[in-house]
């Protein structure tokens, strides 16, 4: 049994559930209530951080996995007939659904409705086949390529040939990584039959595309910057034009501080390719979904917030005021939400021998549970200041 993509898929799954009921019209995993207006609070050149109540609704569990997962990794071990030293177990299927409810129990997003001890959800379903088949290496690579190609077609317009091409070429972009296809065909089923899913592949082939390609990287709504590792060794032909010393008649660069400042940025690593490519395929699909930016024939939504937040102000030094704190706390409640749903992740799964000894599992997971949760805490911002802005004829 592949317990630790076991677990992957299972966040992926709550993680998908939740995002599915947000999208559907349930309430978000993500609350803000501030003690006065948010726009108020904007608006007062003498409160630097917001006053709210902000969080998730669902509790931060600080319990660990590590105990089931032992008996399940044991007893995935054993022989047919071995009972484990005279252990006794409802088999393999019980220890799961225990993982499963115990993970449940530990995100940061709403409690899990229904029957906690239903069969797993589509992306575990994914990598039960690849057990499934597992003595067939080829059947199983099929198999799952035929699952993942039809949760992806709820990503295309029926007739639609261009929708059908931009979901083959993320698809190629991806390769065969089980750590990014999850991400992927989880948004999928979340979004299936939504209004703009289609978009989805579009943005989410853009984003990627910017992300290695661009000098300036991907930039997310809110202008911060995804850079691949790659377009980091253009700091030092940047920075040469300003570290200089005077040697005699010419200027020549001093490398050591070149060196130094190289030395701040991370080195190409799997895992760092990994973290950023989930996040815009989250970050971007998200955006293109919920209509977050501006297109060429409309402004989305953070910018006609930024546009309504100027118009209230008269200088260009208060309209730049204004706009700045906007994004510093936007910012602000997207790190807070991100970092709750990553720590909760980690907790969830620590002690797990599989996640210490390969990173790029814990990342997987992480870095999903940590964006989804990023963007709703930015939805839930943008409602709030929408809803305030509305009712002052904003």
């Amino acid at each position: 049994m592949d317990i630790p993509n076991r677990i992957v898929a299972m966040v992926h799954d709550r993680v998908g559930e939740a995002l599915k009921s947000f999208l559907s019209g349930g309430p978000s995993p993500f609350f803000i209530n501030p003690s006065d207006t948010l726009l108020a609070q904007l608006e007062d050149p003498n409160v630097a951080v917001p006053r709210v109540s902000a969080g998730f609704i669902g509790d931060i569990a600080v319990s660990s996995v590590s105990g089931l997962v032992s008996r399940l990794r044991a007893l995935s071990d054993s022989s047919p007939g071995d009972t484990g030293g005279g252990t006794t177990h409802g088999g393999p299927g019980e220890l799961l659904s225990q993982v499963r409810t115990a993970l449940r129990a530990q995100l940061p997003f709403l409690p899990s409705l229904g029957d906690a001890n239903a069969p797993g959800g589509a992306i575990e379903d994914l990598i039960g086949l690849l057990e499934t088949e597992a003595r067939d290496i080829r059947k199983a690579a099929q198999a799952f390529q035929d699952r993942v190609n039809t949760i992806l077609q709820g990503l295309t317009r029926p007739g639609q040939p261009d929708d059908d091409a931009s979901v083959k070429r993320v698809k190629q972009m991806l390769g065969n990584d089980i750590g990014t296809l999850m991400p992927l065909a989880a948004i999928a089923n979340a979004i299936r039959g939504l209004p703009n899913a289609a978009d989805v592949p579009h943005s989410i082939e853009k984003g990627l595309l910017t992300y290695f390609f661009s000098s300036d990287g991907y930039r997310t709504v809110d202008g911060d910057g995804v850079l691949a590792p790659v377009q980091l060794s253009q700091v030092e032909s940047i920075a040469a034009g300003f570290v200089t010393v005077q040697a005699g008649p010419t200027i020549k660069v001093d490398p050591a501080p070149l060196k130094q400042i190289k030395g701040l940025f991370t080195t190409a690593t799997a895992e760092q390719y990994l973290r950023d490519t989930i996040r815009i395929i989250v970050e971007s699909a998200y955006d293109a979904l919920r209509s977050f930016r501006d297109t060429d024939t409309q402004p989305g939504r953070f910018g006609a917030i930024v546009a309504k937040l100027k118009a209230r102000k008269k200088t260009q030094a208060d309209q730049q005021a204004v706009v700045t704190k906007f994004i510093t706390w936007f910012r602000g409640f997207s790190s807070m939400a991100e970092s709750g749903a990553m720590r909760a992740v980690e907790i969830g799964t620590q002690g797990v021998s599989e996640f210490q000894t390969n990173p790029l599992i814990a990342a997987a997971a992480g870095a999903f549970a940590g964006t989804v949760a990023r963007k709703l805490a930015q939805e839930s911002f943008l409602n709030v200041l929408s809803t305030e802005l509305k009712s002052v004829g904003g």
